[in-house]
């Protein structure tokens, strides 16, 4: 009886758990599963909070480490080293480099273009930016470059007739229309009047009679004076009918050509007034206005078909078949010359009392 009561309470003793654990896994498989929420909306999940675990970290860097743990944000950008020296990231180096490079170039380039003429444009295209800047008006390189053709003459001491110029000497302008086909026609010798004048005199002084004796006389006294010149040329080309004839300052200003005219065959071309005549002279006077056109330019003054500077300027005219080439200027100091010469000469002492 006494060990049935002991063998009882040991059975009850071990069935129990058993049981309450057979009834517990019923019931679950019974029930429905719970629904498994976010830490943030389930209070049996713990959450871990982050903030904190950055602190941690933080504060372990700063422990005796073989390799501290920064956080990405917080990264250190220069490290100390064992010489003292900075160490520098590699973006910063090449940075750096590139500045170096370029402010070497920029100096060696200020070193080549220092006291040229590239420097001195420069400045003076930047005062003229400025000055334009406060007048209120545009300072790009089209507005510096243009030009108003309204107020742009052509100079006409640079132009040529055939290869003479203004200011040649009688040789140099015959060795140039000798070139261009031309021969020498004539020549025209004068001797300024206030010279003559006074030659006459003398030579009537000594006896001379006669107006060819007395012209001879003068002639002579002024050649050996050096006042005699050549006061004209013409040269003239058959084939084309083409003429030039020059005319030449005095010796008082070294016998210097002043004047150029110009003159073709085309206004010859009127005997008749056949298709075949009219064609031919067309023909003529097309190409005539063509070469001018093409050598010398658009005329200053188209209504005179003028080019020139203006004033006592030389200048250049032309009509159908003439050229006028001239230079006034060279002609008037010519006079002014012959002029204080001949003040010189009143100057003398013609008595003596």
């Amino acid at each position: 009886m006494k060990k049935f009561v002991i063998y009882t309470i040991l059975t009850a003793f071990f069935l129990c758990p058993a049981f309450s654990f057979a009834k517990d896994g019923e019931n679950s498989l019974l029930n429905s599963a719970k629904k498994i929420t976010s830490p943030k909306e389930s209070p049996l999940i713990p959450r871990i909070d982050t903030t904190a675990k950055k602190e941690k970290s933080k504060k372990n860097n700063t422990s005796k480490t073989d390799f501290p743990v920064y956080d990405n944000e917080e990264l250190p950008k220069v490290s100390s080293m064992p010489n003292g020296k900075s160490k520098k990231s590699l973006t910063d180096e090449i940075i750096e480099a590139g500045e170096e490079e370029k402010e070497e170039i920029e100096n060696e380039v200020d070193t080549l273009i220092k006291d040229t003429w590239v420097e001195k444009l420069g400045d003076s295209i930047a005062h003229i930016g400025d000055k334009i800047n406060k007048d209120g008006e545009d300072d790009s390189l089209e507005t510096l470059t243009l030009t108003n053709d309204d107020e742009k003459k052509s100079n006409a001491s640079v132009f040529d007739i055939s290869g003479v110029m203004l200011r040649m000497t009688l040789s140099q302008a015959e060795s140039a229309l000798l070139k261009r086909g031309y021969k020498l026609r004539s020549q025209h010798f004068e001797i300024p009047n206030f010279i003559k004048w006074r030659y006459e005199e003398k030579c009537r002084d000594t006896g001379v009679i006669g107006y060819e004796r007395l012209n001879s006389c003068v002639v002579k006294a002024a050649k050996e004076g050096n006042y005699q010149f050549v006061e004209s040329a013409r040269f003239s080309k058959e084939d084309s009918k083409e003429a030039i004839t020059i005319w030449l300052t005095s010796n008082f200003t070294r016998n210097k050509v002043y004047k150029i005219a110009y003159e073709t065959g085309i206004t010859g071309i009127n005997r008749g007034s056949s298709a075949k005549i009219a064609y031919l002279r067309s023909i003529k006077v097309y190409e005539f206005w063509r070469r001018i056109n093409q050598k010398y330019g658009t005329p200053d003054n188209k209504e005179d078909v003028l080019w020139g500077l203006g004033a006592n300027k030389p200048y250049m005219k032309a009509s159908t078949g003439h050229l006028l080439l001239e230079d006034p200027m060279l002609r008037e100091l010519d006079y002014t010359r012959m002029s204080r010469e001949d003040q010189r000469f009143m100057n003398t002492n013609l008595y003596n009392f």
